[in-house]
């Protein structure tokens, strides 16, 4: 269990039986924005980013588990598909804004919701999904 891992191959069972740590590691042909590692490999650093459980409570009471990216996203998890609440410089298409709301009606979560990571304590409370738009600035689409 100590061997490099695809980020894109991580599972909630994975953040919640260890911490992951990203990898860097030229001579072996791993690189940091793809590859992370687990407690368990020698090279693990608790003091480099992780990509960390996150829980997020909903408005209602309702919990739930995702991704914490160790930057700025959060992304809940659910039946093997992601939900992010940030989409960076690209504006969300409307397709996703309806899939993210039917996700949250159909589990009765309600907004808003606060994540939080599980190591670094990182915490963001979202109303929506967040983009940055062309002028820098975060802006949030109510679902």
């Amino acid at each position: 269990m100590c061997k490099p891992k695809l980020i894109g191959e991580v599972t909630l069972e994975d953040l919640q039986s260890h911490r992951w740590c990203f990898y860097q590691n030229d001579e072996e042909g791993f690189d940091a924005f793809e590859h992370v590692i687990p407690d368990t490999h020698p090279d693990f650093s608790a003091d480099t980013i992780e990509l960390e459980l996150a829980e997020f409570k909903f408005a209602n009471g309702k919990v739930a588990l995702g991704i914490y990216d160790g930057a700025s996203s959060f992304t809940l998890v659910a039946n093997d598909q992601g939900f992010s609440f940030w989409y960076g410089v690209v504006k969300p298409e409307q397709k996703d804004i309806e899939s993210m709301s039917n996700f949250l009606l159909s589990n009765d979560y309600q907004l808003p919701v606060e994540a939080t990571a599980k190591w670094s304590r990182t915490t963001k409370k979202y109303s929506g999904i967040q983009y940055i738009n062309k002028d820098g600035e975060i802006i949030e689409l109510s679902i």
